[in-house]
């Protein structure tokens, strides 16, 4: 590594970004945590520097492809790039590339197999998640080329993000294709890599599903599907051998499951399911097979549990918007409130929910929590709903309630221990007994700047779950570097007695 690498913990690049500890290393460079001074949040900083590129003189050229291939791919499940840019650290005559992404947290699938067998619906759900990306890359004519564990992120939000999209950008064209291949050189990772790359065939969306197939199996059974003892023996295994079915190897996996995992690691392309959507699709539904059904949060918890966003939850693409086009999303389904309306300490929530049109009208409650960081509210008077619009010292506000309910949200009044405020919307039993939210669609949260009523994201579900009454829609939580809007759902079979319940609130039983 050349000397405008060495040492750079505590360095400033380009004026903006102080880098602290280093996350990792490769061939191209180094990646390092840093804080972004201009918009004081922590980001991390690929570097590769002049030696790198020196030996190669198209390095550059890569670099800044892999940038835009990057930016490019708009994903919840990708990991998101803010900056790319060319300096020189104070004191060097060589400059450095650099590119900045998404400070992700959490750990790596790979760590994940190394600590525990997860179960079988935290499998379906981070299949889904990765065959999301997965498409939303082979949409924009990309394929990863080295999927494996040790490149998916699981963050504390349960999402899992697909990282190091690098070879792809280096293999962008034909030629660097060729010349890597008639030169010898295997890209990509043996335990995971397909028979079309092996033998140096042309690789297609197709791939990236060997891989995802590979990845799902030593998920589901704790180890790869093949395992030679050397690497001649791997390489012939993934041309020429067939896994034993994961069934056979833990109990309780459905024939189901052993067939799409079993389809994705066909020896040829043509035999492997026909998208990485169509994969997602089906691990949705093999999901809810393995939960049983959509699980619901107990009624007592001995200690609060981070909220996971269900597969079946999607962005919308399109929310009610007077000014007409998109909304802005929430990147990653996680966002920062100073990044979309920066100095602002009031916000508004609105809470939406429609009746399916054949079907009469269904009333919902909405309600919002302030609990503190074990989930727990910090009284019964920072648990907001519609026998408690507006309690002194709390922040928050409730209006409206047909067919939007709203929010006010005073960040300054907060009190100290407020770590989360929880939104939810259930089904008022006495307007409309016996009816649950699979009979809602569009159930929704929108952040409002209360200013000018303009709307800054907008987070939902197509409909609710069969069997709940109650769902959790989306979150305020408190970080390091201030406020975040999070996306997040949690499913309630009792409704909003069992969701005040689950957050440390007394209910009373009524008389009679």
């Amino acid at each position: 590594m050349d000397q405008g690498v060495r040492g750079m913990r505590d360095r400033v690049l380009d004026g903006r970004y102080r880098l602290g500890r280093q996350l990792g290393a490769g061939a191209m460079g180094t990646v390092w945590e840093a804080l972004d001074l201009r918009l004081e949040r922590t980001v991390a900083v690929k570097v590769v520097g002049s030696v790198a590129v020196g030996r190669d003189p198209r390095a550059r050229e890569r670099f800044e492809r892999e940038a835009k291939l990057l930016a490019a791919l708009t994903s919840p499940f990708i990991v998101t790039v803010h900056d790319v840019g060319e300096a020189r650290f104070e004191g060097d005559l060589d400059p450095v590339l650099y590119l900045v992404m998404e400070r992700l947290r959490g750990r790596s699938l790979d760590q994940v197999l190394a600590e525990e067998l997860p179960p079988l619906v935290e499998v379906a759900r981070w299949g889904e998640q990765i065959c999301r990306a997965l498409a939303v890359a082979h949409e924009a004519g990309v394929v990863h080329r080295d999927l494996k564990p040790a490149n998916v992120m699981v963050g504390p939000d349960g999402l899992a993000r697909v990282l190091d999209f690098g070879i792809a950008a280096v293999l962008a064209e034909a030629t660097d294709h060729a010349r890597l291949t008639s030169t010898g050189v295997v890209v990509g990772t043996p335990a995971y890599m397909s028979p079309e790359q092996i033998e140096g065939r042309a690789v297609a969306a197709s791939t990236d599903l060997y891989a995802a197939g590979c990845l799902l199996y030593a998920l589901t059974t704790g180890r790869p599907p093949f395992h030679g003892a050397s690497l001649y023996q791997l390489l012939r295994q993934q041309l020429e051998s067939t896994p034993a079915a994961p069934g056979t190897l833990r109990a309780g996996v459905p024939p189901e499951w052993d067939e799409l995992v079993l389809s994705m690691m066909a020896k040829e392309p043509a035999g492997r399911p026909e998208s990485a959507e169509a994969v997602a699709d089906r691990l949705r539904e093999l999901g809810g097979l393995a939960a049983g059904t959509l699980s619901a949060a107990p009624v007592a918890r001995p200690a609060y549990e981070p909220t996971r966003v269900d597969p079946r939850s999607v962005l919308l693409a399109a929310c009610p918007w007077s000014e007409g086009g998109r909304l802005p999303l929430a990147t990653g389904q996680r966002m920062r409130l100073a990044d979309v309306l920066p100095g602002g300490d009031t916000f508004t929530v609105g809470l939406r929910g429609e009746a399916a049109a054949d079907r009469p009208e269904l009333a919902l409650d909405p309600s919002a929590l302030v609990v503190d960081e074990r989930g727990r509210v910090l009284t019964d008077e920072h648990f907001v709903f519609f026998n408690n619009t507006d309690p002194a010292g709390v922040g928050v506000r409730l209006e409206g309630g047909d067919p939007e309910a709203w929010f006010t949200v005073r960040l300054p009044e907060l009190p100290a221990a407020a770590e989360r405020i929880v939104f939810t919307l259930s089904v008022d039993e006495d307007q409309t007994p016996g009816r649950d939210l699979s009979e809602a669609g569009l159930l929704h949260t929108r952040l409002v700047d209360p200013s000018n009523d303009h709307e800054l994201l907008c987070y939902g579900f197509p409909a609710g779950p069969a069997g709940a009454t109650g769902l959790v829609v989306g979150e305020l939580v408190r970080e390091e570097d201030g406020w975040w809007f999070a996306a997040a759902s949690v499913a309630f079979d009792g409704g909003l007695a069992e969701i005040a319940e689950s957050h440390g609130v007394a209910v009373e039983a009524e008389a009679g």
